[in-house]
């Protein structure tokens, strides 16, 4: 897909993205919605479902054929393997932070092609501001649709800073604090950590927990435009994005001088 293509979805999207922002602002701030717990033990509230039914609809109209895969809706969760265009949408990413009335909370819309992330938006609708990447450019953050920056750190594992790690029992934090020299610290979330080496004193982020994929592609795809290595792996073996499965079970994003040990180690070791 040319620069071009990926600029005119960006631009389409745009504006949605802040009327989103807007209905979701209102049913935080009036606590209109409902919430009940899924099966798998996460919160969910029918504001998720009404944002996962308006991107649905839209991506579907505005790019029929394409695949389109929301965190919220069951029945796009099939699909078949090797579909060379896929959307992943997590409409509200932090249910909890927004029933919490935290303003911690995002919309993640990726783009994957031919299994790989390619276009990866964060959008936070409390601050109104989107993260973005797209192969051909630095991940760019947007205030408005006419005013962004670019966001450019230098990636690099020798500046010796902490790794965020998920789902890792406190032996094997140990374990890759030995094997890697970096401190490691501990966290339950994904997508806003995955992004935090852009913002924050952390190298790399690591996943040892069942992660979807609609939690993953859109800031690996904003990491890749910055340089950073990423990967999925499920029982062991690199995985795509279009290889008919919705989940993986483990996960890195790490600088591009990430030593080749420290990566063959965090793909083998054994939680």
């Amino acid at each position: 897909m040319l620069e071009k293509e990926f600029q005119a979805r960006f631009n389409l999207l745009y504006p949605h993205l802040e009327e989103a922002g807007r209905q979701l602002r209102l049913l935080q701030r009036k606590r209109n919605f409902d919430a009940r717990t899924k099966r798998d033990g996460s919160m969910v509230t029918d504001a998720d479902d009404k944002m996962s039914h308006y991107w649905v609809e839209l991506l579907t109209q505005a790019f029929p054929g394409e695949t389109v895969i929301s965190e919220e809706q069951e029945s796009t969760h099939i699909y078949d393997a090797r579909d060379s265009t896929i959307w992943y949408v997590d409409p509200i990413d932090g249910t909890s932070m927004f029933i919490q009335g935290s303003p911690n909370y995002f919309v993640l819309i990726s783009l994957c092609l031919a299994g790989k992330a390619s276009f990866g938006i964060l959008y936070q609708p409390e601050r109104n501001c989107v993260l973005y990447g797209n192969p051909y450019i630095q991940p760019r953050l947007y205030t408005s649709y006419q005013n962004y920056r670019e966001i450019y750190k230098p990636a690099s594992w020798h500046r010796q800073l902490p790794l965020i790690v998920k789902g890792a029992p406190p032996t094997l934090r140990t374990r890759l604090e030995a094997v890697t020299h970096l401190p490691v610290r501990r966290t339950t979330g994904a997508a806003h950590n995955i992004i935090s080496p852009l913002n924050g004193p952390i190298s790399g982020f690591l996943s040892f927990r069942k992660t979807a994929y609609w939690d993953l592609a859109a800031p690996s795809a904003i990491m890749e435009s910055a340089g950073f290595k990423t990967n999925m792996l499920y029982r062991g073996e690199p995985v795509r994005y279009n290889n008919g499965q919705v989940y993986c079970d483990r996960y890195y994003c790490l600088p591009p001088d990430t030593p080749a040990d420290v990566i063959d180690y965090v793909t083998t070791v054994t939680t």
